[in-house]
């Protein structure tokens, strides 16, 4: 018989109570505990602070450790002749064993276990053999283990038992697509732990239902509930886990890929650090996926092989099934559409509608239909397409689109091109329509990465066609769609303030020290975790419910606001290298070739390069003129060459495509003293056009820090707007100048700007007080009719999918800014008074913003290598 010491007893009591909610204290309490009760002899003791040792490892992500201290429980329980006590440890233990993928080893622990257990505690058993059984993919057993299990726990006093059961019995939910069900257990779930003050279990709770409102389609919800739970692992000391596969499915769906793909990286390391082997391959499935949606299809291969086979090893074949399908549309995606892929697909189809993902079961016979099809064998692709014809309005939006895709292409195959187009506008809707649900713009441009095989198709169509007005309406529909939507602001607006605060805080303490040469580690990284609550707190607002996608605007929608201009709208697809345009002139519309889209932006890198030595001053100016001059001419010839009778002597409104957007385009011959006007689409062009002139005649002069020639142009400007709002020095800090833009009709910024590949909102002016960023811009309710940028590269941006720019311009469009003029190389800020000066001279004398600026660059000596680089570098955008 042994002694039961009260210390070692009130010590495992306390631990026991605290591994929901401070799992750190929760196991070293344990150990203490342990201690203490073999000091006792007191053998149940140590076996059940043993235990609960391992089930704070297990929240705490410390897999070796929980096996190896649960085994030990097991052990002491049985040396104590305690079998209760044992088997509860085993049920743990089968736990652990699950999560490192040792399936087999987790169901032989729980048959020992529910030999000894009975009543509330057998049920709990049940619970965890359900768990396993969800984990091996065999979801109807596990919710038959959770039918039993539930009558018996309700019935007994531990309520969050019954909570994990919710919560266990909610993946299994998830998985079959039953999101209504999946919500109501989640619920339950919550509200049991918050009554029993468990708020990391209710953490798991959000977490959970993150993803079921992501399933649902809402992702500005599901990312508050992920952006909830995280706070709250992060306050315990607890590492999130699932969370980090939900939110990279997340990202994943909305085109995020880059980011989605680093997500998974992170969780693979820190899964295979915590020795979390069950979570390691399905994090090693979501890297095979976003390496499969980025396009590196060889990595793909790779990742959903390497997934395969780990999944084979833990004995979970329906994990295994859905590597396998990854594998097949990595393999499709690298062209390898042969007898052997469409065999695959067939299977596989058949064995993930055996296990209910049927999702997952439509796509691969969707690849099993193109590859039928790219072999002439259309019985079999008629037969597949139709057993997927629920796939284009089931699942989530790329599943849709891809759908809709493959109809379009058997229509084509069929010789029904008519039938063909309207499929691929069906997929295209389903982009849409998820793009109107997200209020941030980072988001609305990525998920328009979707629509790219069918915007593609769709272009290719119209080109074939020879039709001007359907090449205008395909290009008008895939390119800039999302900065044609006003961003919302998030939620927790007030709090995305905060944080833009203390981001400008920290990038100013950094930029200081690396001045001084002192260590900037400590404030990099803070720097980074402020910029990650920017984004996710930017990600939380939700677009207006129920918005029609918008029509492209028609031939006819644009003449009339064209007038006597002709507007240019270039089309390249990376496909086939071709470059082409579509001229608008007088109400009629023509199509043009133009030769190569990889000449044209070799040209266009060769000229930045030429103008940027100007600029700076580097090297022999005559042989850097002479090559300004050169690459000019033959950049001309490669965009607007065959255009020439089109043109005339006419104002010009450019659509350009990928990097073309930065063509100085005043350096071509043909563009000297003509107005150039530069937009996203002719869709952002006319909305501009469109939008009412403010009865207002505010200015606004603002100087940032750093620009010896920049104070003397805002104090030559201020004698030409005596009533303008003028902030320069200590007084330029970033809320004075966010108050003077709103609503203003001028404003003239004179500040360093810095661009972010990584983000482009991130992108930059510098202010006294830290950088006014795009995000901060989006915080404006009325934006500035015309804004001037003369410094820095200021009208540069990342161009992504669908011809979307993300930078300051861009971010000034979706807020309604007219017209905007930046630069497309970094000027030298003296040679960029003179030329500013100009300009404004000519708006005062009611000259429209494109003429003034066209005036103002004629007029520079294009002698003077830096005026001329100066004035080169700078291009009008939006309405002109």
């Amino acid at each position: 018989m042994t002694r039961r010491g009260p210390r070692a007893a009130g010590l495992a009591e306390d631990a026991a109570r605290m591994v929901g909610t401070n799992p750190d204290l929760a196991r070293r309490t344990a150990v203490d505990a342990v201690a203490a009760a073999r000091a006792g002899g007191d053998g149940l003791v140590a076996a059940l602070a043993l235990r609960t040792h391992g089930r704070a490892a297990i929240e705490l992500g410390r897999l070796d450790e929980a096996t190896r201290v649960l085994r030990e429980a097991v052990r002491e329980a049985e040396q104590a002749r305690e079998p209760d006590a044992a088997a509860e440890a085993r049920v743990s233990l089968a736990y652990a064993l699950s999560e490192r993928g040792r399936t087999a080893d987790a169901l032989r622990q729980l048959d020992r276990a529910a030999e000894v257990l009975r009543g509330q505690r057998g049920a709990g058993v049940l619970m965890q053999r359900g768990v396993v059984l969800w984990r091996c993919g065999r979801t109807d057993e596990a919710l038959e283990a959770y039918r039993k299990a539930l009558p018996v726990l309700r019935r007994g006093p531990d309520r969050l038992v019954e909570a994990r059961l919710y919560n266990n019995r909610s993946l299994v939910y998830i998985d079959r697509g039953e999101l209504a069900a999946a919500e109501a257990d989640l619920l339950r779930f919550a509200a049991l732990c918050r009554a029993e003050g468990q708020h990391v279990l209710a953490a798991d709770a959000e977490t959970n239902l993150g993803f079921v409102t992501f399933r649902r389609g809402d992702v500005p919800a599901a990312l508050g509930f992920l952006d909830s739970a995280e706070s709250t692992y992060r306050a315990h000391g607890v590492p999130p886990r699932e969370l980090l596969l939900t939110r990279g499915e997340l990202l994943l769906s909305v085109g995020a890929y880059e980011e989605a793909r680093q997500t998974a990286e992170r969780a693979i390391e820190q899964f295979r650090a915590a020795g979390w082997r069950s979570l390691l391959a399905e994090a090693q499935l979501l890297l095979a996926q976003t390496q499969l949606a980025g396009e590196d299809v060889n990595a793909a291969q790779g990742a959903a092989t390497t997934a395969a086979t780990l999944f084979g090893r833990q004995r979970r074949p329906g994990w295994a099934t859905l590597a396998r399908y990854t594998a097949l549309r990595a393999d499709e995606r690298a062209g390898q559409l042969t007898p052997q892929l469409r065999r695959r697909a067939l299977r596989e189809a058949g064995k993930l509608a055996a296990m209910g993902w049927r999702a997952q079961e439509l796509d691969a016979r969707l690849i099993a239909a193109r590859v039928a099809l790219e072999l002439g064998d259309l019985g079999t692709v008629r037969r597949e397409l139709k057993q997927t014809a629920a796939a284009r309005t089931r699942g989530g939006t790329d599943l849709r689109i891809r759908a809709w895709y493959a109809e379009a292409m058997v229509r084509l195959a069929t010789g029904r091109e008519a039938g063909a187009e309207q499929a691929l506008r069906a997929g295209f809707r389903v982009m849409e329509e998820q793009r109107a649900t997200l209020g941030a713009t980072e988001l609305r441009v990525h998920v328009a990465s979707h629509a790219h095989d069918v915007a593609t198709l769709g272009i290719q169509l119209a080109t074939r066609s020879g039709s001007p007005r359907k090449v205008l309406d395909w290009a008008e529909r895939w390119r800039a769609g999302a900065l044609r939507l006003r961003p919302v602001r998030p939620p927790a607006d007030e709090e995305l303030a905060a944080a833009l605060v203390e981001l400008r805080r920290v990038s100013a303490e950094t930029e200081a020290a690396l001045l001084d040469s002192r260590p900037v580690d400590r404030l990099l990284t803070r720097r980074r975790s402020l910029e990650d609550r920017v984004r996710r707190l930017s990600r939380q607002a939700a677009g207006p419910l129920f918005a029609a996608p918008q029509e492209p605007p028609t031939v006819e929608d644009l003449g009339p606001a064209l007038g006597d201009a002709v507007l240019v709208e270039l089309i390249g697809t990376i496909e086939d290298d071709a470059l082409s345009a579509v001229t608008v002139r007088g109400g009629e519309a023509r199509l043009h070739p133009l030769g190569s889209r990889d000449a044209a932006r070799r040209e266009l890198g060769a000229l930045l390069f030429a103008l940027r030595r100007l600029a700076l001053g580097h090297g022999a100016p005559e042989p850097a003129l002479a090559q300004v001059a050169s690459r000019s001419a033959r950049l001309e010839a490669a965009v607007l060459g065959p255009l020439r009778d089109v043109l005339g002597d006419r104002p010009l409104i450019v659509v350009p495509t990928g990097s073309l957007r930065s063509v100085p385009w005043a350096l071509l011959p043909a563009c000297v003293g003509r107005p150039v006007t530069v937009a996203p689409s002719a869709a952002v062009w006319l909305q501009a056009t469109q939008r009412r002139r403010s009865r207002r005649r505010r200015a606004v002069l603002v100087c940032g820090p750093g620009l010896e020639g920049a104070a003397a142009e805002i104090s030559s400007l201020a004698a030409a707007y005596p009533d303008a709002v003028r902030l320069e020095g200590k007084d330029a800090t970033v809320d004075g100048v966010l108050s003077a833009l709103d609503g203003a009709q001028v404003a003239h910024v004179a500040a360093h700007g810095s661009l972010r590949g990584d983000n482009p909102l991130f992108s930059a002016l510098a202010m006294a007080d830290g950088p006014l960023t795009g995000y901060d811009l989006e915080r404006l309710s009325r934006a500035p009719q015309l804004v001037l940028l003369p410094a820095c590269q200021s009208g540069g941006g990342q161009v992504l999918a669908g011809d979307e720019v993300m930078g300051l311009t861009s971010a000034l469009f979706a807020l309604g800014t007219r017209t905007a003029v930046a630069t497309v190389i970094p000027v030298p800020d003296a040679a960029t008074r003179p030329l500013m000066l100009a300009l404004h001279d000519g708006l005062r004398r009611g000259l429209p913003v494109a003429r003034a600026l066209a005036d103002a660059q004629a007029g520079t000596d294009r002698a003077d290598p830096a005026a001329l680089a100066t004035a080169g570098g700078f291009v009008c955008y939006g309405a002109g």
